[in-house]
């Protein structure tokens, strides 16, 4: 595989058609990208299909067939949680996985055929369901909550990236987004069910967050100390650094948020725990010997 560093691409010449084969296969289909034209008003091969982000040429942003496929585009496809797993899956944001294994998700899979899917864009309550969906809490019109699809709106924290801060700016506002996700689960549960859940997801984002600021510590280090490689796909600590924050780090901030236990624990904090100890001991080694190590002790290419 050819991965990109800076906008270059490792062992093959920039404009060579392998450049774009990770990302159109791989990255485009859910993010999106910028459809471009030939001169016959088609869009070009590269371009196009492309997933949830995609921009058009007339200004136009998104996707919708995303969630709501083509054929029927239903309301009742886009509400079930398989319609999110396309892209939210996997070792890097197990998000489908998460659910299934959370209780919201138990009482999905034991009893979701029987729930009434159809109903109008505003007026999907409790009682069409008897546990949320992904669209539930973070897009659904439910008490007296609007429909949205801005899917970050009702989030505080910013998960997905490196470290964990309280959005705001571009990514929301995250004071205000906690408060309309409270009023999301207070239509079926208690305050202090509520408050206890989320102060248990701020204590995982606190402890997330310190061994992600650790990790930078050394790093700065090692960087000052010229102990880094200039291919950080070949250096081990970066390698692991990536797999700190973007599989590990984001397993265990998502488990805690979704109550997946398992994946918050055993792949989320243990593995992110056993990551930041190998972190340290190459760390150490290149301190203390003032170069890097001949070989990588990485032994597998990620953290599963």
């Amino acid at each position: 595989m050819y991965y990109a560093e800076g906008g270059q691409f490792a062992g093959i010449p920039e404009g060579d058609p392998r450049t774009i084969a990770t990302r159109q296969s791989g990255c485009q289909m859910c993010h999106g990208f910028e459809v471009k034209l030939r001169k016959d008003n088609r869009p070009t091969d590269d371009s196009w299909p492309a997933g949830i982000g995609t921009r058009y040429p007339d200004g136009g942003i998104g996707n919708c067939t995303v969630c709501h496929n083509r054929h029927q585009f239903s309301i009742a496809q886009a509400r079930k949680p398989e319609a999110c797993a396309k892209c939210h899956i996997g070792p890097d944001h197990p998000n489908i996985e998460i659910y299934y294994e959370s209780h919201h998700g138990q009482v999905y899979l034991t009893s979701g055929e029987d729930w009434k899917w159809d109903s109008a864009a505003d007026a999907w309550e409790p009682g069409d369901y008897i546990a949320p969906t992904c669209a539930t809490c973070h897009m659904s019109g439910i008490g007296d909550l609007s429909t949205t699809h801005n899917v970050t709106e009702r989030l505080k924290w910013d998960l997905v990236h490196a470290k964990s801060v309280i959005r705001s700016g571009e990514r929301g506002d995250g004071e205000k987004g906690r408060e309309l996700m409270k009023k999301v689960c207070n239509n079926c549960h208690s305050k202090i069910h509520i408050n206890n859940h989320f102060a248990k997801l701020d204590r995982a984002v606190k402890l997330y967050n310190f061994y992600y600021d650790e990790a930078q510590k050394m790093l700065k280090d090692l960087k000052a100390r010229g102990l880094l490689k200039k291919d950080k796909w070949k250096d081990p600590f970066q390698e692991l650094n990536y797999y700190l924050w973007h599989h590990v780090g984001r397993r265990a901030r998502h488990g805690a948020a979704m109550d997946g236990p398992d994946y918050a624990h055993w792949h989320g904090f243990f593995q992110l725990f056993q990551v930041f100890k190998d972190m340290q001991d190459i760390y150490e080694w290149r301190i203390k010997n003032n170069k890097i190590e001949p070989l990588s002790p990485v032994m597998s290419s990620a953290p599963y």
